[in-house]
C-alpha cells in the first residue's frame, strides 16, 4: 500500500483553496470534497475560494462522518484541515489504509505563527507538502504569515477573511510584534 497524502500549506490569502480545487478539477478519480462545520464563511454544502469559485463539499464535523461514503471513492480531499479535531490524524491514517489518496489544504501556522491544530503532525505524514505564499498586504513583498487586524478575539479559532486577516512578509509581521 502507498501511503498518498499530500498537503497544500501557507499562509491566509495563499490560495490552497483554489489549488485544492484546480488539483479535484484535474483528476479522473472518484473523490469527496469536506469542510469543516466551523468554517461557516461559505454556504453550506460548498467551498468557495477569495476569487469567488465554488465547488460542492460536505460539511462535517470530523473526517469520519464521511465513511459511510467511501464505497468507490479513490481520493478525499479535506479544506481548513486546521479547525478538524485530534481524530483527523485517526482519520486519514484510516482512510490510507482503504487506498484512498488525501489531500489537505490548511494553515500550519496561526495568526501569532504558532502551530495551528493538527497541521504539523498531518505535514509530518505527507508524502508531498506544497506551501504557497501570498502577496503582503503593506508592501507587496511575498507574504507566508496570516496578521489578524481585528482585536474581538484572543482564541486560537476566529473564522474570518480580509474583515478578520491579512497576508505580511516577516519584515512586515515581524514589526508588529515589536
Amino acid at each position: 500500500m502507498i501511503k498518498d497524502i499530500q498537503v497544500i500549506t501557507g499562509c491566509m490569502f495563499a490560495g490552497k483553496t483554489t489549488e485544492l480545487l484546480n488539483r479535484l478539477n484535474k483528476t479522473n478519480q472518484n473523490y469527496l470534497l469536506i469542510k469543516p462545520k466551523i468554517d461557516t464563511r461559505n454556504i453550506n454544502n460548498s467551498i468557495e475560494t477569495h476569487d469567488g469559485v465554488q465547488k460542492k463539499a460536505i460539511t462535517v464535523s470530523k473526517v469520519s462522518d464521511v465513511f459511510s461514503e467511501i464505497d468507490n471513492i479513490q481520493l478525499i480531499a479535506i479544506d481548513e484541515a486546521q479547525f478538524f479535531p485530534a481524530s483527523i490524524i485517526e482519520d486519514i491514517n484510516y482512510l490510507v489504509s482503504k487506498n484512498i489518496q488525501i489531500v489537505v489544504a490548511g494553515l500550519d501556522k496561526d495568526y501569532l505563527n504558532q502551530p495551528f491544530g493538527y497541521m504539523q503532525q498531518i505535514i509530518g505524514m505527507a508524502k508531498s507538502v506544497t506551501r504557497l505564499e501570498a502577496v503582503c498586504n503593506k508592501c507587496s513583498s511575498p507574504a507566508s504569515y496570516s496578521h489578524r487586524i481585528t482585536d474581538n478575539s484572543s482564541s486560537q479559532i476566529l473564522v474570518g477573511a480580509s474583515d478578520q486577516y491579512e497576508a505580511l512578509c516577516q519584515k512586515c509581521f515581524d514589526s508588529y510584534s515589536l
